[in-house]
């Protein structure tokens, strides 16, 4: 306690002031003192992160060192704190350190003032630091007016811009800048840290307790140590059960409990425990959040994943390696994209308790229901049941004379048009008999391995009549239309006919006619196939499905066969 009797927030209070002083950001520390040994610190620097990381701290840090006056005895990258010039840049009373708050101060006229002033030599310090924080909200004609400033600054001007969008900064900025991303604190290195400060305030904190502070700040040690002063305001000894009340976060094994019971699809039980931890107090987002960690960390055991960096304690290991055994990897992706949807909905809800048990509700019910590949599978065997059923009744009609007058006819796999075939092309059924046989026809090319001639037969021609050799004195008549002039030299009649004729043992007449003719084979494959979708789209089970995974459809049908 200062004084003057004002408290300062443990953020500001233990904010460091040398770079060894800095956590989690190592690597750009040891850029910056190799460019220091080596007097090779260019002349603007963009620092780049999420909130709290330590971008303007480490920018008052480099002008601290640039400007101190007092190195003996100091190692490389820390500044001594106690010439004038650190003092002053730690009190912000240094005229020739100017911090720039560019989301107050977004206009040219502000930009235009850096640049009447910056050929002035500095008054005190070393080098004249522009240090402007959240340069992103700059606007554009701000932007151009710093570009040439920017690019060639007098020799003892230092630019440091920090912000949190990067992708927000015109490139022409960027290329005239030396670029470091700061990461986000690692969970464990926080925790240490938060430890180590509880330390110094006089204050017990165990470290299952510090891990949960640390995980709640994101990576952000400013988030951590805001948390961390609501804390210690409860006394001198602070447990596990004290960071959950003031965080609003309820105990973790009845956060277990709930997901275990929502897996189960037990509504009853799961409401219970929503209820009974919101009387508690705990914040229903907090409470999303901690399901959506359980879905996330449950998907990396699965995964078989490196788990050495996930800072949990035995029991939470124990846990998520008992839900990666129980739970398919399809149930816990389904899971995380229906609650990050739900989540959404939650934080733009009128009445949260309301919506919270409705996303519990809605859990448990998806559940229930099979993943897409049970339901595929189950509608395929389905689908494959009846398409025996009617291949059965189909072989009994086709012509058994010309059926018996070849063996790969009876090796052939089951024809594709059904009885469907009249809702799909609207014709009688002297013309479905047609293309039935037509359709007949085309395959036993394709046991030939004459997959070209049958591929252009399905896509190329359209079937005009056909009579089979058992209906015209033993000889085929094959008519057809030609969509796209397949060219002569192809010879494709000719080949043609010469198939069915060793396929069939009779001769065949394939010839072009100008007008008539069904639609192609392909044509009518593909209508089936969208009325099947469509007639499976509207089954009650299927229905449900597509509603429970937003903007879904059916795309395509496959038939298994064991």
């Amino acid at each position: 306690m200062s004084k003057n009797n004002h408290y300062v927030v443990l953020a500001r209070k233990y904010r460091p002031k040398k770079l060894s002083d800095l956590i989690g950001q190592d690597e750009i520390c040891t850029i910056i003192k190799g460019a220091l040994n080596l007097n090779r610190l260019a002349h603007a620097y963009l620092l780049s992160g999420t909130r709290g990381v330590g971008k303007t701290t480490l920018a008052r840090i480099i002008s601290k060192v640039v400007n101190c006056t007092s190195k003996s005895g100091v190692s490389v990258g820390d500044p001594c704190g106690k010439c004038e010039n650190c003092l002053s840049i730690d009190n912000e009373s240094n005229i020739d350190v100017v911090e720039l708050d560019a989301a107050s101060r977004t206009g040219v006229s502000d930009v235009r003032e850096i640049i009447e002033n910056i050929n002035y030599k500095p008054v005190s310090a070393l080098k004249k630091i522009y240090i402007i924080d959240e340069v992103h909200m700059l606007s554009k004609a701000a932007f151009n007016a710093l570009l040439k400033t920017l690019e060639e600054p007098p020799s003892d001007v230092l630019f440091l811009l920090a912000t949190t969008e990067t992708e927000k900064i015109p490139i022409t900025i960027l290329s005239r800048c030396q670029h470091f991303e700061l990461k986000r604190i690692d969970t464990k290195l926080l925790s240490e840290h938060i430890i180590k400060v509880s330390s110094y305030e006089g204050i017990t904190l165990d470290k299952e307790s510090s891990d949960i502070i640390a995980r709640s700040a994101e990576g952000s040690v400013r988030d951590a140590l805001s948390i961390l002063d609501n804390v210690l305001t409860r006394g001198n000894i602070i447990n596990k059960k004290i960071v959950n009340e003031v965080l609003g976060l309820s105990d973790l094994t009845k956060v277990f409990s709930l997901f275990e019971f929502i897996c189960k699809g037990d509504v009853i039980q799961s409401l219970e425990i929503a209820n009974i931890m919101y009387l508690d107090g705990a914040s229903l987002e907090r409470l999303a959040k901690e399901i959506l960690n359980i879905i996330y960390y449950t998907a990396r055991f699965k995964s078989e994943f490196d788990d050495k960096d996930l800072n949990l304690n035995d029991y939470e290991i124990v846990a998520f390696k008992k839900y990666s055994k129980e739970l398919d990897m399809d149930v816990i992706i389904r899971l995380w994209e229906i609650m990050q949807r739900y989540f959404d909905e939650l934080i733009k809800s009128f009445d949260q308790r309301k919506s919270f048990e409705m996303i519990v509700i809605r859990l448990c019910y998806i559940s229930l229901l099979p993943t897409p590949f049970e339901a595929l599978n189950e509608k395929a065997m389905l689908s494959e049941k009846k398409i025996v059923k009617n291949n059965s009744v189909q072989k009994n009609k086709i012509n058994k004379d010309f059926i018996q007058s070849n063996n790969l006819a009876e090796k052939k796999e089951p024809i594709i048009i059904d009885d469907d075939l009249e809702k799909i092309t609207n014709t009688d059924s002297r013309e479905i008999e047609s293309l039935k046989k037509f359709e007949n026809l085309v395959n036993l090319i394709e046991k030939k391995s004459e997959v070209l001639i049958s591929h252009q037969l399905e896509n190329n021609f359209k079937l005009v009549s056909i009579k089979l050799p058992e209906e015209n004195a033993n000889t085929g008549i094959l008519e057809l239309k030609n969509l796209f002039e397949i060219k002569s030299q192809d010879n494709i009649l000719w080949k043609v006919s010469k198939i069915l004729q060793d396929v069939t043992g009779y001769r065949w007449v394939v010839s072009i006619l100008t007008h008539g003719g069904f639609k192609t084979l392909n044509e009518i494959y593909i209508e089936r196939e969208e009325l099947r979708i469509k007639e499976i789209s509207n089954e009650t089970e299927i229905k449900k499905l597509l509603e429970i995974i937003p903007g879904s459809e059916i795309v395509s049908l496959v038939d298994f066969k064991n």
